[in-house]
């Protein structure tokens, strides 16, 4: 980022439990259960399955069982009756079954064989559940009904993306209750808009039933949305994790509830929260509210010619298929990923994961005329970092300093319109003389000073760009930043000099260059 006039930065899957094991074991005396109440237990076992599933549904994870061997059969039908019954009462399943989320209650036994059989049984009469009216019988919320709502909810989620993705509006709305499409409605605007071309809805968390007297059959669900923009066959990477919530109404599952995502997931992402106009390029997306709408042709003119000052440093990965950008107004600028930077902050990266950033402008402090330098210097974030996964935060002077050098590309440094700031701040006494600045910038700091030292960090780098010619410099950022090698390593190994003299020699560029 850049200062001052411009911008700156910052696994039991299994069938069951009781699966028989492969050696012969003696058979337990088998408990003497009148037939009536087998009969009984089996009955409200049939009339409890049918009330959980719709008609014609079959789990996703459902697997067939093999044939019992005659010797192992009564321990299997003893089995098979325990899990029954606390089925049919209501508790919480004693087996994990293909997913991590759903597990025993700690306060229950946590397999059969901690359940005294005669006990389980003996409860396990039909007029306790199959008599009760269907008005008053409370929500069945046992982690096998769990996974049933799981896999139906997710069929859901994977119609809707297909439909995103076909322009197919109607059923991209049909998971919706009438409440809730309003809000559906102005996300399919705005991602169509953007040009999704890659979308993935994936449940992560729940189904947790909710405490509502009025409406016990509601659940929340925790979904990781994933999406990528323009181009075709591209893999959905920018993922963030939202809650939701379901309502079951006549057998019918549908979405009642959208919540943007936390702080902690990066969010609440801009088409999100914002009815968002959108200005596609040949190498930039730029994305506004409605009352910046206005600026959207001038910014993307300028957003394309920055894309072509960042594309030839795309040395390490590809660069992106198009740069996001997004146009902030002051309540954007402040709700926005949950970011809030100093004040003289014009523009920042949103850095997603590893392969994705997304570039939020401030539109009150960047005008038309500075957009290019901007989203030159934050473009140049996207493609020098691209694909790093380690903190690099030390290394504030370096990754400031590219993307400052690679703005600058071809222009002289005396032509650098934070050469005069950078002068003050030198000469201010505030320098320590080290061009090595591992710390950004804080809010306390004047914006004189920030971009002061963005300036250091900028004719440092241009020195060593000069001495050593830019691929030698491209190499020592690679391996101190990229790779995090010390310093003092890289300068010896690349530059073929001592830390401290280079760092010296730097220095005194610095001092030459603003006299």
């Amino acid at each position: 980022m850049t200062t001052g006039d411009l911008q700156t930065d910052d696994p039991r899957h299994g069938r069951a439990a009781w699966l028989a094991p492969t050696q012969d074991l003696p058979l337990p005396r088998r408990p003497v259960v009148p037939a009536a109440r087998r009969a009984a237990t089996r009955a409200a076992f049939a009339s409890l399955g049918a009330a959980n599933r719709p008609a014609g549904y079959r789990p996703v994870h459902s697997q067939a069982h093999p044939p019992a061997t005659r010797r192992r059969l009564g321990l299997t039908q003893i089995t098979v009756t325990l899990l029954v019954a606390l089925t049919v009462l209501g508790a919480p399943a004693a087996v994990t079954v293909g997913r991590g989320w759903l597990r025993s209650s700690p306060a229950q036994p946590e397999s059969v064989a901690d359940t005294p059989v005669d006990s389980v049984i003996g409860q396990a009469s039909a007029p306790a559940v199959v008599s009760q009216p269907q008005a008053t019988r409370p929500a069945d919320t046992s982690a096998a009904r769990r996974i049933v709502l799981a896999d139906r909810i997710q069929e859901a989620l994977t119609r809707q993306s297909l439909a995103l993705l076909a322009g197919n509006e109607p059923a991209f709305l049909a998971i919706g209750e009438a409440s809730v499409q309003p809000e559906l409605r102005r996300r399919y605007a705005v991602l169509r808009a953007m040009q999704v071309s890659g979308w993935d809805e994936k449940l992560v968390s729940g189904p947790a039933p909710l405490v509502d007297a009025a409406n016990p059959l509601r659940w929340r669900v925790g979904v990781r949305l994933r999406y990528c923009l323009v181009v075709r066959g591209c893999t959905p990477a920018s993922g963030t994790v939202a809650q939701s919530e379901w309502s079951e109404a006549g057998g019918k599952l549908l979405l009642t509830a959208l919540v943007p995502s936390p702080a902690t997931e990066m969010g609440p992402r801009p088409w999100e929260v914002t009815d968002l106009q959108v200005a596609v390029g040949a190498r930039v997306i730029v994305a506004a509210p409605t009352a910046l709408a206005s600026r959207l042709p001038g910014v993307l003119a300028a957003a394309e010619k920055a894309a072509a000052v960042a594309d030839p440093y795309a040395r390490w990965n590809p660069p992106p298929g198009r740069y996001l950008v997004f146009l902030a107004g002051p309540d954007e600028w402040s709700r926005w990923y949950s970011v809030r930077q100093s004040p003289w902050v014009g523009a920042y990266a949103m850095r997603i994961d590893p392969g994705s950033t997304e570039i939020v402008v401030n539109a009150q402090r960047v005008t038309n005329d500075a957009v290019r330098d901007t989203l030159s210097h934050e473009f140049s974030h996207v493609v020098t970092l691209a694909g790093v996964n380690r903190d690099y935060s030390q290394k504030w002077w370096l990754t400031e300093g590219i993307a400052e050098y690679i703005r600058m590309a071809g222009r002289p440094a005396s032509t650098y319109p934070g050469l005069t700031a950078t002068r003050r701040y030198v000469t201010s006494g505030r320098w320590n003389g080290d061009v090595a600045i591992t710390d950004p910038p804080t809010a306390s700091v004047p914006a004189d000073d920030a971009s002061g030292r963005y300036g250091v960090a900028f004719l440092a780098l241009r020195h060593i760009a000069e001495r050593y010619g830019e691929e030698k410099l491209l190499a020592f950022f690679d391996a101190t930043v990229r790779r995090g090698t010390s310093p003092a390593d890289a300068a010896h190994t690349i530059l073929g000099i001592s830390w401290a003299d280079l760092s010296a020699d730097c220095a005194k560029s610095v001092r030459r260059a603003i006299d």
